[in-house]
């Protein structure tokens, strides 16, 4: 028997591997921050050595090519954390979600990206066991159906469950070590041992990557010392004046969320279908930031539902000062993407570049690592996009109006500079250029009888929002309720109604059609395990919480989602403007 056991935790985004890991190992947890890179940890068990090495979590609904670089990288990595190698891997799931083909999908294509050798060392750990009720572990895997049976059985049928709450007597914790004990005295005490070749190969990358970062961070900052240097030998700039700022992006993009935090207020209006125009004041300034309905990601500018390009269009009235286009990080980039953002921009001008900057979402996801990381890391899509915005790029690390104001104060500098540097530019810049030939595409003949797709595409969307606002009216501390299998299959596209062929292939748009719902599907189950925690809080400050304390969070939780739906299709609200300066307060 081995004097350590070296052990790798993985698994889904929200899982619980962290809280599995501090509590196995019986170590506090100092916060609640994101794992975002390999983090190794260490103690003692029965005498034991233990290493365990967390490992950031992937979407549980997505599939391998919808994950970042950064998390794929990290994944491999985990195995030469702990030299030579893990004798377990502790795939991490929780109970309290339908486990669907998509989400075995999901588990098997990141596990599989490892190591196709990886399931001989591999067992389950099953979290949030409050949702089994009465129910054993061995139930839950016979009733949840062939989807988990399926990936059980490819762990050798080795799952245990371990919820860090109700493992009052460490019990559950002490199944845990013995079936890992177990595990690795069948294999003999062997550890996994990596593909060194692919080990070395990831080690030349990420340091290729670092090199890249470091000179496109320099980059920038010389091109915003050569402006500044302008601006001071320039005639005084009047940074009183008006801005206008348009907001662009996919669906999920948190467009509605970057709006209400430049202004630094909760705005409340409907989800964007049409333009809405929000005033307000920023370091006394008047700002105008208009929100604008979503694209898709996936799915080509033709099938766009016609009001999101016309209001797209409404919005570049008056011309903007700034468009932000934005990004997040939490999902990759790729050439699909980078076409499909062409097709959208298109309609604008070949010019729109020059006043075009990125804006990064969900920066929590990049850890310690520089934005120009993950830039340089998800490849030449992401590069050449930001590279069309003239290096132009910011980060919101937090979308929460309550933490410090410093990124919006560093936008709006940046935003500056960028109206600076458009005065200087020539007719056509060199990027422009470049991009002409793929920014001019004709649309293809073939792309016909698009309106059937965008109905059914809007309709499904609104179906799904409307699911959603029904669980969350449900929820409550004492029961979670179901709502069915998820939609392995988002729209029919078996019958005769609409003839795929005459768009792209068939299975082309089914995969697409399936992607964007996986997004959706990503983000609502991230919004149900954060109000299921804020119930669970409530509870607790009150050991007899009665049925109306009850009715109130619910209610709470569906007044959240209405403000904080990141969905842009299945709703209807008008062009308003919400004037937020003091004179129309008074």
């Amino acid at each position: 028997m081995a004097d350590e056991l070296r052990l790798v935790l993985l698994g889904g985004h929200q899982s619980g591997k962290s809280n599995v890991a501090h509590s196995f190992l019986n170590v506090k947890r100092e916060s609640d921050q994101i794992t975002t890179e390999c983090v190794k940890m260490e103690g003692d068990i029965n005498g034991r050595k233990i290493i365990l090495v967390d490992t950031p979590g992937w979407w549980k609904c997505y599939q391998l090519c919808d994950s970042t670089e950064c998390l794929k990288a990290e994944l491999v990595r985990s195995t030469s954390v702990c030299p030579p190698g893990p004798h377990a891997f502790l795939l991490v799931m929780e109970v309290d979600l339908d486990f669907s083909e998509k989400h075995g999908k999901a588990a098997e294509g990141h596990m599989q990206f490892i190591s196709e050798d990886v399931w001989d060392q591999t067992i389950i750990v099953f979290t949030k066991l409050q949702h089994l009720g009465d129910r054993t572990m061995e139930q839950y895997v016979e009733i949840e159906g062939e989807n988990l049976q399926k990936l059980t059985q490819k762990c050798g049928n080795r799952y245990v469950g371990f919820d860090t709450d109700l493992d009052r007597d460490g019990s559950q914790a002490k199944e845990l070590f013995r079936q890992i004990e177990k595990l690795v005295a069948e294999n003999n005490g062997r550890s996994f041992k990596a593909d060194a070749k692919r080990l070395n190969d990831l080690e030349t990358k990420i340091k290729n990557v670092e090199e890249r970062a470091a000179a496109r961070a320099q980059q920038v900052l010389e091109k915003r010392r050569k402006l500044e240097e302008i601006k001071r030998n320039a005639e005084a700039e009047h940074d009183g004046s008006p801005l206008n700022i348009v907001l662009l992006g996919w669906v999920l993009s948190g467009k509605t969320l970057a709006c209400n935090l430049i202004l630094g207020d909760d705005v409340s209006f409907d989800k964007t279908v049409k333009c809405v125009r929000t005033r307000g004041e920023v370091n006394g300034r008047n700002v105008t930031v208009v929100d604008t309905p979503s694209f898709w990601k996936f799915l080509p500018y033709q099938l766009n539902a016609d009001s999101v390009n016309t209001e797209i269009l409404k919005a570049m009235d008056p011309c903007p000062d700034a468009i932000l286009l934005l990004i997040p990080l939490d999902t990759s980039f790729s050439e699909e993407q980078m076409e499909i953002i062409l097709e959208n921009m298109r309609p604008l001008g070949e010019k729109v570049w020059r006043q075009t900057m990125v804006l990064f979402t969900c920066g929590g996801k990049l850890g310690n690592k520089p934005i120009e990381y993950h830039i340089e890391s998800e490849g030449d899509a992401l590069v050449r996009l930001v590279e069309m915005c003239g290096n132009r790029y910011h980060v919101f690390e937090s979308m929460s109006m309550r933490e410090d104001r410093t990124q919006v104060d560093q936008l709006l500098e940046k935003i500056k500079e960028m109206i600076r540097e458009g005065a200087l530019l020539e007719s056509n810049d060199e990027h422009q250029g470049k991009n002409k030939k793929s920014q001019e595409r004709e649309t293809l003949s073939e792309w016909l009888r698009v309106e059937d797709v965008k109905k059914l595409l809007n309709e499904e969307w609104e179906r799904s929002n409307a699911m959603m606002k029904d669980m969350l009216k449900t929820m409550s501390t004492q029961k979670f309720v179901r709502t069915g299998k998820s939609l392995d299959e988002p729209l029919d596209l078996r019958g005769e109604g609409i003839n795929t062929e005459l768009f792209i292939n068939k299975h082309q748009l089914k995969d697409a059609i399936e992607r964007e719902w996986n997004r959706q599907e990503a983000v609502d189950s991230a919004r149900i395990q954060y109000k299921l925690k804020c119930l669970n809080a409530n509870a607790e400050t009150s050991s007899c919480a009665d049925e109306e304390d009850i009715k109130m969070s619910c209610a709470k939780v569906n007044e959240w989602h209405q403000k904080n739906h990141f969905s842009d299709y299945g709703s209807v609200s008008s062009y308003e403007e919400h004037d937020k300066t003091e004179q129309d307060r008074d």
